[in-house]
């Protein structure tokens, strides 16, 4: 903190004054103004370290913030006065185009802020599918068939692909929506467990805490529903594997297999989502399941006479 005064010194004819100041010591951290990421793929998470230097004579301790798609590591910390350090900033667009956002630096003395520009542009890369739709040979049911499929990553980057049952993740997220309405506990049953505690509590003195159970219950099931990656399911179509990752100018096979469960002609969509490309990529699947093929031996059968009351056996 900074400190100011004046020194009066009276005289029958004038009056002196003497400003005294005094500057507190103060952490000063150097970052650069501007810093920029060029085009980088979409979905892909790329990093750049800056060297932070304590320039002040106070040990700092900081806060940095920033927007996604930007981020930051480590976000808080200490750094003594003269000494530097290297801080991690990243870029990870979930959409194609130009990005813009700030890096913010908060210390502890009350120093301005600091902010560092931050720019980005996403770009879609070169990889696709070696076909838009599948169809599997005709099967007979409760027995399975199977085609292949493969992913072309024709780009210079380590690409992370999963198998998903929406086209994006609105459509993910406003199912996840659904189920965790679906999770909670109405109002009666909160009622319920409560006068239940309160009758156990007067007839044995204590009781556990069944609402608390009951509330841990509850966000557990959410949070599985959160953290749910919703890959593809489907119950007569199935994708191995569902997800992994395929190195720069490489491919990966895709097992399609189909396993009709009625003599019905199915049909089902898979949607691939992939770093370096936006959009997910559409995958139609079709089948048909095919029924027994059954026939008699011979088109009709000729008894002949036969006597009453006789028995004769024949085999067709």
């Amino acid at each position: 903190q900074d400190y100011s005064h004046e020194l009066v010194c009276m005289t029958a004819k004038e009056r002196i004054v003497v400003p005294i100041r005094a500057i507190g010591a103060k952490a000063i951290l150097e970052f650069p103004d501007h810093l920029d990421f060029l085009k980088r793929p979409v979905k892909y998470s790329t990093q750049k370290t800056l060297l932070v230097r304590n320039t002040g004579n106070l040990e700092a301790h900081y806060q940095l913030s920033t927007q996604s798609p930007f981020f930051v590591v480590p976000a808080t910390g200490t750094l003594g006065a003269g000494d530097s350090m290297r801080v991690t900033v990243g870029f990870h667009p979930l959409t194609t185009g130009d990005h813009f956002g700030s890096l913010v630096a908060c210390c502890n003395t009350g120093e301005e802020r600091i902010h560092t520009k931050l720019h980005g542009e996403a770009v879609d890369l070169n990889l696709g599918l070696s076909t838009s739709s599948v169809e599997v040979e005709k099967t007979f049911i409760t027995m399975s068939n199977h085609t292949t499929v493969f992913i072309e990553n024709r780009s210079n980057i380590t690409a992370h692909f999963q198998w998903k049952t929406f086209l994006d993740e609105e459509d993910e997220n406003e199912v996840k929506r659904r189920q965790c309405n679906s999770l909670h506990v109405p109002r009666e049953v909160w009622m319920e467990t409560f006068m239940e505690e309160e009758k156990i509590r007067k007839m044995k003195g204590f009781c556990e805490d069944r609402i608390g159970i009951l509330k841990s219950m509850v966000e557990e099931e959410v949070a599985k529903v959160q953290q749910d990656p919703m890959l593809f399911s489907d119950k007569v179509f199935f994708i191995e594997p569902l997800e992994g990752e395929i190195g720069p100018h490489c491919s990966a096979e895709i097992k399609v297999t189909f396993k009709p469960l009625e003599a019905l002609e199915y049909q089902s969509v898979a949607y691939c989502n992939i770093s370096g490309r936006e959009s997910r990529m559409t995958l139609r699947l079709k089948g048909e399941g095919q029924g027994p093929l059954l026939e008699f031996s011979c088109p009709s059968l000729n008894l002949g006479k036969i006597l009453v009351d006789t028995l004769h056996i024949y085999e067709v």
